[in-house]
Formats: C-alpha cells, structure tokens, sequence
C-alpha cells in the first residue's frame, strides 16, 4: 500500500506541476490556455504549452518546464512491480483508489477547474444514468479537415459551453475525421448534438448539394460554378451573409539559424521541397546539399503548404524528405541540422530560423508573424471560411456562426493556434527602400492587425473587409485619443497616374464607411502600385496588392 501511495504521490505532484504551468503562463504571456482537464486530455496541446512557455525565456516557466519533464520521465520511487496477477490486481485497486483520492483533492482546490483526464476515464466507463436525456442533432458541420480537426470542434465546445452546456464530450464516429460533439443540457433537458466530418474542403460543397450539411468548411474560396451549382437551392453562397471567414492559416519556411539565407521566393521553397533544387548554393546560399524536413501526409500544416506552395506551382513533395508527425519534433531537427529545411505552423518555429517569403522575384520578402498572416500581406496565408445560407437550417446553425465571428470565437481561433481576426495595433520599423512619403507617414506610427481588400473591379469591400469595418471600430473605441490614417494600394494593371487615382478612391471608400459609424480618418492617401506584397501576374496576387492598409497616430 506504501508503493501504490507513492505512485499516487508522484501523479498528484505531476498534475499540480502542470496546473502551476497553466496559471504562470496565462499571466507571463498572456495566453488562454484552457482547463486543467483539457491540458491532460491532449498531449499536443500540452507540448505547445511547454514548447511556448521554454520559447519565452521566462525563468519560471523554463523552470516549471524542466520539473515536468523530470516528473513526466521518473517512475515514483518504490513504483508497484508487475511480478504477480495478485500485484498487478492490487496494483489496479490502489490506482483506482489514487484517482479517487486526487478527484476529490482537485475538487478541494476551489478553482473551478475540471478534474484531470484520469478521472474521466474511469468516469466513462461507469454505467450510464437510469434517465439519459433525450439527444437532438442541432446542425451538422462539413468539409475541410483543416477547419474540422481541431478548429471545429473547440469552436462547437465554446459555443455549447456559452449556451449553458453543464458537459461537452466529442465522440469518435467510424472512420478517424468523422465526430460527434454532444453537449449535455439539463436545464433543458437535452442533449445536443453536432456531427462534424472533415473529409475535405470540396466535400463542403457537395455536401451542401446533397442535403447532407448544414455549415460547409473550407480552406479555400468557393468556386464560381460551386456558387451556380447551389444558387438554386440556398441564393448567392459568396455573398456577406453565406461567407464567413472565421479566421487564418499560415506556414513558417524554417532553416537552422547559421544559415545565411534570410528569403526566398514562393517557386524556389516548391522547387527545393520537389527535390528539383537540391544545393543550397543554387539559392545563394553556402553550397551544400539540401536536407528536407516535412509534416506527415495526415496533417493540417501538410495540406496547407501542399496548397499554398505545391500545387500552386505544379510541383509534389520529394520522396527524399523526413516526415514527422510532431511538429515540435520537426522543428528540433531543422534547428539541429545547419543543412536542413523545413515548414511548420507558426506556433512551433521554436529555435529554427523563419525565413521571409516573397510570392515572386521583386516582390517584398515578409517573414511570418501572427501579424503578417493577420493583415495576409505574408504569401503563404490563407482564410478559412464557413459558408451556409443567409438563414441558416436551425437557429443553433446561425448562433454558432455568431459565435464563432465574435471575440470569443477569434479567442479559440487563437487559442488552437490559427490566426485570428481580433484586432490589435503594432510597430513596424520602417523601410528606408518604401516611398520617402510613405516612410514620412508611418514613422512612429502603429499598424492595424488588418487590411481592408475589395471585391473585384469595384469599391465594394469584400466580405471579411465588411465584417473587419464593425471589428475596427470597437477597437477604436478603446482608443479615444487616437485617429487613424488610410494608406491605398493597387496592383499594377493600367497607367500609374489612375493607380494611384483609384487607389485614394478605394481609402476614400473605407473613409465612408467609418464616417458613417462616427470615425474620423486624420489622413487619407492612394500611394497606387508602389508597394507590391504579392505577384500581379495571377489574379490573386492582384486582389491581395488592391488594399488599404490602417495605422494609428
């Protein structure tokens, strides 16, 4: 009984190591972590914690890091042997005991957190109550698996949690991307339920067809012949009201630190990772052969790069590379390796060096920042939408929605590391290479953690940018001291004097729009085709450089 004490002992300190992790970091920097439950629950979520908290250079969480790990690698001292069924049956016993014990030790804590996953499990398998409440199927949500494999589902979780849920459980279907989110609902004595298959972002679609969804996800724009498709059936999908987007995905391009490069463009990382090009001298880097780093098929960072750098230039990924499925994993290896290369989701570039990324040659290097990704100056970004008919099948289908657009649904966003859409100002250096009037303007000014981008050939702000203008002026609200100013872009295409005509036109255009919501803009601009953040030779290199950029003075 001493040696079943002490393992109890050992996972009892454990947990509160974990729980005074949590606590540190929520305060140092000013993160949402989640429950105590769900730390213990998700070992990839956990990991992130501990890889951001060590990232920090915070004394503390370095240190909090280090005792984890000790605890998570030693035995407790004079652990139960396996010698015997009649030890391994005590052994079983006392464990249960110890879970007991540590549930009512978590409870006595009163902070309101959930008790550890250890708990549940032996929770789940008790026999189920002699009156289950009646289930009923809310919405049903598919299409893209970038959206549906984490997103999603803390999405749904916050939202049935914000609709008074006492208990939200997912549930694994058959096949690995099919799920059911159940949220217990006893002062309405129900259960709701929200089936979630993420077998891809076409599938949005043609589920949508079908009648089989109610919500399509997507890691892409829809299609015109998907909008004529469904026109019929549910009116215009790429209008404001049907198209969401409910946040950013972006990718870091990560060499080891000795590594001299500091850019490359777009083609060049999908010629390198197709093996096409295999010497870093090729890139004007030192000569040398090219060591490739990659995610696991499975993975949401792998389909996004396949996206966004892959078939974007009709190229495939090596048979040559290293594949991971951790992403904390990959990055030690790049940075241990001067000779490596490889691609991660921003949260994870750890000790690696992020190289800046230009969509083609003469275009602006922009290294990957939550910010870049946020305003989607940097190339290799994305927006993720949610797309349903401007009256949704149920009025939960619309409140979820709601939900997820709102502060607190970008907070989860955040939170599961994507980007989200709340806004915040930041500094930027300036770039003495920019227009001296444009440098003149921004210096020791704050950018906004957005742009404002248009519909095409119009004035007309896109959907995002309509939903963005009601997301600035609650910030700015909390900013009664400060004005902004509006700096107009377009691409390339026509004369430089109407360029740069249109583009004042177009902040003239978002000038309106605040105007009418009682702002008032210190200083309007058009600076046309001077400042290209993406190629003008595809059309969506063209939609990205037609902007308005937002800074604070």
């Amino acid at each position: 009984m001493a040696e079943n004490a002490a393992a109890a002992s050992h996972e009892k300190q454990l947990y509160n190591l974990i729980w005074q992790l949590k606590l540190q970091a929520e305060r140092s920097l000013t993160l949402r972590v989640g429950t105590l439950r769900q730390l213990l629950a998700d070992p990839d979520k956990l990991a992130e914690l501990m890889s951001l908290s060590e990232a920090s250079g915070d004394p503390a969480l370095v240190r909090l890091v280090q005792d984890i790990r000790k605890a998570q690698q030693a035995p407790a001292a004079g652990a139960p042997s396996r010698s015997g069924s009649r030890g391994a049956l005590w052994g079983f016993v006392a464990a249960a005991l110890g879970v007991v014990l540590m549930l009512v030790w978590w409870i006595g804590r009163g902070d309101g957190t959930p008790a550890p996953q250890a708990v549940a499990t032996v929770a789940s398998t008790a026999a189920k109550p002699a009156v289950e409440l009646p289930e009923r199927r809310v919405f049903r949500l598919h299409g893209s698996n970038t959206v549906g494999e984490k997103l999603a589902p803390a999405l749904i979780e916050s939202w049935m949690k914000a609709s008074g849920a006492a208990a939200v459980e997912v549930v694994d279907g058959a096949k690995a991307v099919e799920r059911t989110v159940v949220g217990r609902f006893p002062q309405k004595g129900e259960r709701w339920t929200v089936e979630l298959h993420a077998h891809g972002s076409s599938t949005a679609f043609k589920d949508l067809g079908s009648g089989t969804t109610d919500i399509g996800m997507s890691s892409r724009r829809i299609k015109d012949t998907e909008v004529a498709s469904l026109k019929r059936r549910y009116g215009d999908l790429s209008a404001a009201g049907a198209e969401h987007v409910v946040g950013l995905d972006g990718l870091a391009v990560i060499v080891h630190r000795s590594n001299p490069l500091a850019a490359l463009t777009s083609a060049d990382v999908a010629r390198i990772f197709a093996g096409e090009i295999r010497d870093w001298g090729e890139v004007g880097g030192t000569a040398g052969p090219i060591e490739l780093h990659a995610r696991d098929d499975v993975s949401g960072t792998y389909d996004t790069f396949k996206s966004l750098v892959l078939e974007a230039h009709g190229k495939s990924l090596s048979g040559t590379a290293h594949r991971y499925e951790s992403s904390t994993e990959l990055s030690d290896r790049v940075a241990a390796a001067p000779a490596a290369i490889g691609f991660i989701g921003l949260p994870y570039v750890r000790n690696a060096k992020a190289l800046g990324i230009a969509e083609e040659a003469g275009t602006l290097p922009i290294v990957p920042t939550s910010f870049t990704v946020g305003t989607e100056d940097y190339p290799l970004s994305r927006r993720l939408y949610l797309y349903a008919p401007a009256q949704p099948a149920t009025p939960e289908a619309a409140s979820f929605i709601a939900h997820a657009l709102s502060t607190t649904g970008q907070d989860v966003v955040r939170d599961v590391g994507l980007i989200s859409q709340n806004i915040y100002a930041q500094n930027v250096a300036p770039d003495p290479t920019l227009p001296r009037d444009y440098v003149a303007l921004t210096d020791g000014a704050e950018r906004l953690s957005l742009n404002f981008r248009f519909r095409p050939a119009s004035y007309q702000l896109d959907n995002k940018g309509q939903r963005d203008l009601d997301r600035m002026v609650e910030f700015l609200s909390r900013q009664p001291t400060r004005t902004p100013m509006l700096l107009g872009f377009t691409d390339n295409y026509g004369e430089v004097g109407a360029n740069v005509a249109l583009s004042l036109e177009r902040a003239r255009a978002v000038e309106r729009e605040l105007q009418a919501r009682g702002l008032y803009p210190r200083i309007v601009r058009g600076f046309g085709p001077a400042i290209a953040v993406a190629s003008n030779r595809t059309e969506s290199g063209r939609e990205k450089n037609r902007r308005v950029e937002v800074w604070l003075r």
